[in-house]
């Protein structure tokens, strides 16, 4: 990968890590619960553009955004199944958009037991890259 490529991986793993830990660290506490949260936004940020970053230097990306990075990776095999990460960019978007008491637990729980897997993998087979 080309240096600038890296840098924008090692940022995203870094946020990544970040939130692990604040998911080990949970002590269920609602400032807990915030900062997962908040952290997930910020990883699933750094996440899609780093993807967006990868395909263009082996894809010519018609359309930009998350939901088209998306596709396109999941088109071209760069992630297996391409509904996990839409089901992450709703919850990002209903995180920054809508943001209601019952909801933001409904994510935190969906962070905590499904996004963060699918993070994990992602991680796992860029570190072999």
């Amino acid at each position: 990968m080309p240096n600038n490529l890296i840098q924008s991986y090692e940022v995203f793993k870094n946020a990544y890590l970040k939130l692990e830990q604040f998911i080990n660290e949970d002590d269920y506490s609602e400032i807990a619960r915030a900062g997962i949260l908040h952290a997930f936004e910020f990883t699933f940020e750094l996440w899609w553009k780093f993807l967006q970053r990868y395909l263009e230097n082996i894809y010519v990306l018609e359309e930009h955004g998350p939901s088209s990075v998306i596709k396109v990776a999941f088109q071209n095999g760069v992630i297996k199944d391409g509904q996990i990460y839409m089901d992450m960019l709703r919850d990002r978007n209903l995180i920054s958009h809508t943001y209601k008491e019952n909801m933001a637990k409904e994510i935190y729980l969906r962070i905590k037991n499904e996004h963060i897997n699918t993070l994990k993998i992602f991680v796992e087979k860029f570190d072999l890259i």
